[in-house]
C-alpha cells in the first residue's frame, strides 16, 4: 500500500515537468543574482543584496533597468530636439546669410551700375563748382538752394575763423551731401609764414570743422593760390587751387559773371568763385540751369578727379584732374 501511494506521488510530480523546469531557472536566476550584487557599502548605507531579500532585489533590479532605459530615451529623444534646433537654426543662419550675400550683391551691383553710368553719361563732360570764402548764410543759402534744385553738386572752401558764427549754415551744407573743404583759418597768404603757422592755420580750421561736421584730412584750397614747396610738404592734404576764374570778386556783377564762365568753360574745369557777393548768389541762379543744359555735369572737387580716374594726392596743388604743380 505504501509502495503505492508513493507510486501515485511520484507519478503526480512528474506530472508537472513545465511548473518545476520554471521554478528551477527561477531558482538558478536568484543564486546567479545573488553571486553578483553582494552586501555593499554605499555612503556608510547596506546595499539590499539577493541572499537576504531576492524578490525585492529582483524588483530593484527590474525597477533600475527600467528607470535607466527612461533616462536613455529622454536623453535619445532631448539629443533629437537639441538635432532639430541646430538644424533648424543653422538654416535660419543659412538664410540670412544667403539674403545678406544677395543683398550686398545688389548693393555692389547697384554701386557698378552707377559707376557705369557716371562713365557713359558724364565722363568728358563735368566740372566742380567751388566756392570760398564763406561761409555767409545770406549767400551761401541762396547758392545752396540752387544746387540743391538741380541735383547739381559743389565744393565749398571754408574759412575757419567764420565756422562759429555761420554753423548752421556749414551744417546745412555738410547734411545736404555737398564737400567740405578748407581755405585755411585767417586767409592769409601761407607762403609767407613759418611752419608752425602754416600748420596752425590748416590745423586748426579742421579742428573748428569737426565741432560741427564729421570730417577729416579735408581738401585745402591756400588762400590767393599760393603754396610753395614747404606749404605742400606741412599741408597733410591735397591742395586746389582752379583753372577757371568767375572773377565775381572783381567785376560784382552777376550777368559779367555768367558771360565769362559760359564764353569759356571746359570740360574738367575747377570754377572759382565766392559766396560772399550778392551777385555770385544771383549769377549762380542762372548758370547751374544753363551748364546742365549744354550737357555739363556739375560735381564736388573729389568726385570730379574720380570720375576723370585721376587720384588726389597729398602734396600736390592741382589746377584741375591732370593739371598739377
Amino acid at each position: 500500500m505504501l509502495s503505492e501511494e508513493n507510486n501515485r506521488r511520484g507519478k503526480k510530480k512528474s506530472g508537472h515537468p513545465f511548473f518545476w523546469g520554471i521554478l528551477e531557472v527561477f531558482s538558478l536566476l536568484v543564486m546567479f543574482a545573488a553571486g553578483i550584487l553582494a552586501v555593499q557599502k554605499e555612503d556608510g548605507e547596506e546595499a539590499i543584496s539577493f541572499s537576504r531579500h531576492p524578490l525585492i532585489t529582483i524588483a530593484a533590479v527590474a525597477d533600475s533597468f527600467l528607470a535607466e532605459q527612461k533616462v536613455i530615451a529622454a536623453a535619445e529623444s532631448a539629443g533629437d530636439t537639441q538635432k532639430e534646433l541646430t538644424e533648424q537654426k543653422e538654416g535660419e543662419q543659412g538664410e540670412k546669410e544667403g539674403e545678406k550675400s544677395l543683398e550686398e550683391a545688389g548693393k555692389e551691383d547697384e554701386s557698378l551700375e552707377e559707376t557705369k553710368k557716371d562713365e557713359e553719361i558724364f565722363d568728358g563732360s563735368a566740372i566742380a563748382l567751388t566756392f570760398d570764402d564763406g561761409p555767409f548764410t545770406v549767400v551761401t543759402n541762396r547758392i545752396l538752394d540752387v544746387l540743391l534744385e538741380y541735383d547739381a553738386g559743389a565744393t565749398f572752401f571754408v574759412v575757419g575763423s567764420r565756422i562759429e558764427m555761420y554753423s548752421d549754415t556749414l551744417k546745412r551744407i555738410y547734411e545736404n551731401g555737398f564737400e567740405v573743404a578748407s581755405h585755411t583759418w585767417s586767409h592769409q597768404n601761407l607762403d609767407k609764414l613759418s611752419d608752425e603757422e602754416i600748420k596752425r592755420e590748416i590745423e586748426d580750421t579742421e579742428d573748428g570743422l569737426s565741432k560741427y561736421i564729421s570730417v577729416k584730412n579735408v581738401l585745402v584750397r591756400p588762400p590767393y593760390g599760393s603754396a610753395n614747396e614747404t606749404v605742400r610738404a606741412l599741408a597733410g592734404t591735397s591742395l586746389i587751387n582752379w583753372s577757371l576764374d568767375s572773377q565775381d570778386w572783381k567785376s560784382r556783377d552777376a550777368d559779367k559773371i555768367i558771360k565769362h564762365i559760359l564764353d569759356t568753360v571746359q570740360d574738367g574745369d575747377i570754377i572759382l568763385m565766392h559766396d560772399l557777393y550778392d551777385c555770385t548768389a544771383e549769377a549762380v541762379e542762372s548758370l547751374v540751369p544753363e551748364l546742365i543744359e549744354r550737357g555739363y555735369r556739375l560735381v564736388s572737387v573729389s568726385e570730379l578727379f574720380r570720375i576723370k580716374k585721376i587720384p588726389l594726392e597729398e602734396g600736390i596743388l592741382y589746377r584741375k584732374p591732370g593739371d598739377h604743380y
